[in-house]
């Protein structure tokens, strides 16, 4: 299971920034809980039987173009389809059915079921066949208790606890026709995947971020001080003086997460606080995925997958 696009992009921000800043950790905060929700929804997933699929973080775009929902976890089966937004939060938790909020202690949120039901209708519009589509929330937190106001709100019927969801799913296939074959099953988690268009957000722009508010060097894994350096052809930590792997690939990758894919050797060693033209020159050759350009002004590509892996 990977991380999303943002939440490797908040990671390699928070991890540069000389002055850590609080919107970061708290947009990170949301992103590794909803990380772990979606995790755990996974384990518990996982004991479905049959021809099913699932899929985490498909964002897709609405009938009209111009905006896009995205959906937490989709289960696809041979009888339906399943839209499901997991929670991860610990404590109690009001599901207020009158002023659509969820209320956790003294913070107000946005109303998950009105959420999920709205994907639902999104997912249901882009299918537009006889699919059937159901909307659930997830609670995964295994220290959760749960209000709803009013107690017999029709829609409360849609938060469920992470580990009802399987003996849920069971009852909801029990007396239901099966419609797709296990290669229609298939076919359409694909098809799902390839009009899947992730977010993509500038994260220095989102958060007004300067290069210069940024940690420039090469981390140690050992001692997390950014003192590694080339030297006589192995990278090597002058703080700890461990020897080192490939400490750059971690740096090359978060370049592209707060810069883009596309780089020229000035920018990689001003980031990387390598001294050598020559060495950077080398690992570009070696990585990039597309060359442009001659002598100084070359522009590398650097893969695109390195937003997120």
């Amino acid at each position: 299971m990977k991380k999303s696009i943002l939440h490797a992009k908040l990671a390699a921000l928070d991890k540069r920034l000389i002055v850590p800043r609080k919107e970061v950790k708290e947009e990170l905060a949301r992103c590794e809980a909803g990380f772990e929700g979606e995790r755990k929804l996974l384990y518990y997933l996982s004991e479905l039987e049959g021809t099913v699929r699932v899929l985490h973080d498909i964002r897709l775009p609405y009938s009209t173009g111009y905006t896009h929902f995205q959906m937490d976890t989709v289960v696809i089966t041979r009888q339906m389809i399943i839209v499901i937004d997991a929670k991860h939060f610990s404590g109690r938790l009001i599901f207020d059915r009158s002023t659509r909020q969820l209320i956790r202690g003294s913070t107000m949120y946005d109303d998950p079921i009105t959420q999920v039901i709205r994907q639902k209708k999104g997912l249901e519009a882009w299918l537009g066949h006889r699919v059937p589509v159901m909307a659930a929330v997830a609670l995964t937190h295994p220290n959760v208790r749960i209000e709803i106001t009013p107690p017999d709100a029709l829609d409360a019927s849609l938060i469920m606890y992470a580990q009802e969801i399987p003996a849920k799913l069971d009852e909801f296939h029990r007396d239901r026709p099966i419609l797709l074959s296990s290669q229609e099953v298939h076919q359409l988690a694909s098809k799902l995947q390839h009009h899947h268009r992730p977010y993509d957000p500038d994260i220095m722009k989102k958060f007004h971020v300067q290069p210069e508010h940024l940690q420039t060097g090469i981390q140690c894994e050992a001692c997390q001080c950014w003192r590694v350096k080339r030297v006589q052809r192995r990278w090597i930590c002058l703080g700890c003086s461990a020897p080192l792997k490939a400490p750059h690939i971690p740096a090359l990758k978060e370049y592209v997460r707060l810069f883009g894919t596309a780089a020229v050797n000035k920018q990689i060693r001003a980031f990387t606080g390598i001294e050598s033209a020559s060495v950077v020159k080398k690992l570009l050759g070696k990585w990039a995925v597309q060359k442009e350009g001659e002598a100084r002004g070359r522009v590398y590509q650097l893969p695109k997958e390195w937003k997120w892996e």
